[in-house]
């Protein structure tokens, strides 16, 4: 198994828990904790989850916050979260639902010319979602984008008065075209 993806997954525990509690004096504690662990942590040793918690620490991607004499608080910190954060930019991708809404996401965009690097990053982003470009700066979808949107937002440092996503039922004489695009015919 690759290291980083342990660590990931051990990021993301943490994320959705918010912190763990490691019971350090006794071996048979430490066995207990490992076993609170969701199932697709629990299938690696526990020395690969030892290894992998001291790289994070390493890292600066956790912190260790001692609770008393026996048991230590382990906690993400901001490092770790904006680790998580590129690593789910990096494989971003739109839910395509079983069942289409028959509404269409218009994504429209007038980043300012100082920003080109910005916009030009946000143009390959849509592009690598999926996305079809109607005109230069308005791309559609037939799925739902809105979550993805706002990360893009965060991580290209767009404002809200910048880039916005516009649902509708009716596109007009285009509406052929990107259903036979999005395979919905």
């Amino acid at each position: 198994m690759r290291k980083s993806n342990i660590e990931r997954k051990i990021l993301d525990y943490l994320l959705i828990s918010g912190a763990v509690i490691l019971a350090l004096q006794h071996q048979a504690n430490m066995s207990r904790f490992f076993k609170q662990l969701p199932r697709d942590l629990r299938k690696y040793k526990e020395t690969q989850l030892r290894r992998a918690l001291h790289r994070l620490k390493k890292q600066s991607r956790i912190e260790y916050l001692k609770e008393d004499d026996d048991n230590i608080v382990v906690r993400i910190t901001k490092d770790g979260r904006d680790f998580l954060e590129k690593i789910n930019f990096d494989t971003l991708m739109l839910d395509r639902p079983n069942i289409w809404d028959k509404k269409w996401r218009l994504v429209i965009f007038d980043v300012p010319e100082k920003e080109k690097s910005a916009r030009e990053a946000l143009r390959e982003k849509l592009k690598d979602l999926g996305m079809k470009k109607l005109q230069h700066s308005i791309w559609i979808t037939p799925f739902p984008c809105e979550k993805e949107i706002n990360l893009i937002k965060i991580v290209f440092h767009l404002s809200d008065h910048w880039i916005d996503v516009i649902i509708t039922e009716n596109i007009g004489i285009k509406e052929y075209q990107m259903r036979k695009f999005f395979d919905l015919i």
